[in-house]
């Protein structure tokens, strides 16, 4: 499978955490915005292995309520995979919309993701977390 196909199938199979972690590579690096964990806020951070991304994957389920996901390209090479698009997700805790443009990049060995670094903006989710 193409990296951009292993991409594809892992967003396509996030609302059963275990079907997405079959394209997870035992050894993978996930970033989440920012390489260091930060009191910014409690999605930032590398996430390793199977067991850190399915943390990082308990935290997104726990606290979003997706609205809408969309892509809008997945490109790929021999081993890399790059997509972006928009999302919109309510925040459980505070009932407050966060709306993003968002784009990632991985790496895919032996069919699944071993490296996965997303950008969104992050301004706009700390915001969302807040109280009104």
């Amino acid at each position: 499978m193409k990296p951009e196909q292993v991409l594809l199938q892992y967003f396509q199979n996030l609302k059963d955490m275990d079907k997405a972690l079959n394209y997870v590579h035992r050894d993978a690096k996930f970033i989440a915005a920012y390489d260091k964990e930060t009191d910014r806020h409690h999605f930032y951070g590398t996430y390793e292995g199977i067991e850190g991304v399915r943390a990082m994957l308990s935290k997104f389920q726990n606290d979003l309520d997706t609205q809408e996901f969309e892509i809008h390209k997945i490109l790929g090479d021999e081993i890399t995979a790059f997509a972006w698009g928009r999302f919109q997700h309510r925040i459980r805790s505070t009932d407050n919309i966060f709306e993003s443009y968002w784009a990632v990049v991985c790496e895919v060995e032996d069919g699944k993701i071993k490296y996965f670094r997303g950008f969104e903006d992050t301004g706009a989710l700390e915001a969302s977390f807040r109280k009104k």
